[in-house]
């Protein structure tokens, strides 16, 4: 399932820097990727139901073999979460972090830290990259992301200064919603520029 979740991002970096037939192939080759590890999930899930998922396991080989991008992960030892559910929301909003780091940022270094707080897991994500400004920093994967995590009570906050790179701080509660909304910190209140 690791190596599967590599080669998909893989392919997807790829299918960004070929174009004509060899793309096609290539989206082909992502897509049937994709669909094992789905099928690969979907039976851990079966046989793990009543065991702590290693996230190590499950997020560090995602660092591995992405062309062009260093990716430094620092998570606490060790790092176990109970609910395959939001094991995998945490999976799926890695991945986008990581292919947005590619394909929009063009970064070179991505910092990703995990902690466990109070019941919460808090990733802090930084690149090197171009950054973003105003709605032009909120695309579909990181909208996807924002609703991954509205499902599970939790939240996305985001610091696209253009300057320092792109920054962002997702927090996924590891309890019910109604639980999660005193465990999780208040947003940061950040200036808006006034406009024209």
């Amino acid at each position: 399932g690791h190596h599967l979740t590599a080669l998909s991002l893989n392919l997807e970096v790829a299918g960004h820097l070929v174009e004509g037939a060899p793309r096609e192939h290539i989206n082909q080759a992502h897509t049937l990727a994709r669909l094992l590890l789905s099928d690969v999930r979907e039976a851990v899930s079966r046989l793990r139901d009543d065991d702590a998922i290693d996230m190590a396991a499950t997020l560090l080989p995602l660092a591995d073999n992405v062309p062009g991008l260093r990716i430094d992960i620092r998570m606490p030892e060790p790092f176990l979460l109970d609910d395959p559910e939001r094991a995998h929301v945490l999976l799926r909003c890695t991945q986008e972090i990581i292919t947005n780091s590619v394909r929009h940022a063009r970064a070179t270094t991505l910092e990703l830290d995990y902690r466990v707080e109070g019941g919460v897991v808090h990733m802090r994500a930084r690149d090197d990259g171009r950054g973003a400004q105003g709605a032009a920093a909120i695309g579909n994967g990181l909208r996807g992301i924002r609703e991954r995590l509205d499902g599970y009570g939790g939240r996305l906050d985001i610091d696209p200064a253009p300057v320092r790179g792109f920054a962002l701080d997702l927090f996924l509660p590891l309890q019910s919603a109604a639980e999660a909304v005193a465990a999780i910190p208040a947003a940061p209140i950040r200036p808006v520029a006034a406009s024209g």
